[in-house]
């Protein structure tokens, strides 16, 4: 009798996977922007100096473990750049070394289009990604950074 609960047990389980696999929710609806800086006036964005704190964003973690190579504590966006930090690592990148912003959803594993994510590339080709699932208020940073790129936008 025990094996037959059991067994029970594992079909539904299975039969529910399966129906969650090809068939899974849906998630929120996001307006993701994607900025290509190839077209701007280089000069306008050389800038070597950070300039003032425009936003912050912060994680609702308190230690990264050194595996999640991915993900970042804190974003900071300033007049000339972004800064990353991860435990005691700081990331500095200038918008003249920024080629492009991208973004990107992920998917949970029942659920679609969970959270969203940006995808930082440099003219050097090195690629680097923040995502919602860690840093709660991305898409108002992201706002704000497409409207200080864009008051830096050549005309």
């Amino acid at each position: 009798m025990d094996k037959i609960v059991y067994i029970a047990i594992l079909v539904i389980l299975g039969i529910f996977c399966i129906v969650k696999m090809f068939s899974p929710s849906v998630g929120l609806t996001y307006t993701l922007k994607t900025i290509a800086l190839d077209d701007y006036d280089i000069s306008k964005l050389k800038e070597n100096t950070l300039g003032e704190l425009r936003c912050t964003v912060k994680t609702r973690r308190k230690f990264i473990l050194p595996t999640e190579m991915d993900l970042w504590s804190e974003v900071n966006l300033f007049e000339n750049g972004i800064l990353l930090k991860r435990n005691k690592e700081k990331r500095i990148i200038f918008f003249h070394e920024l080629f492009a912003i991208r973004p990107y959803v992920i998917n949970s594993l029942f659920t679609k289009a969970k959270y969203f994510g940006y995808e930082l590339i440099l003219r050097n080709g090195e690629k680097i990604n923040i995502e919602s699932n860690n840093l709660p208020m991305l898409d108002e940073f992201t706002e704000k950074l497409y409207r200080i790129l864009s008051s830096k936008r050549e005309v």
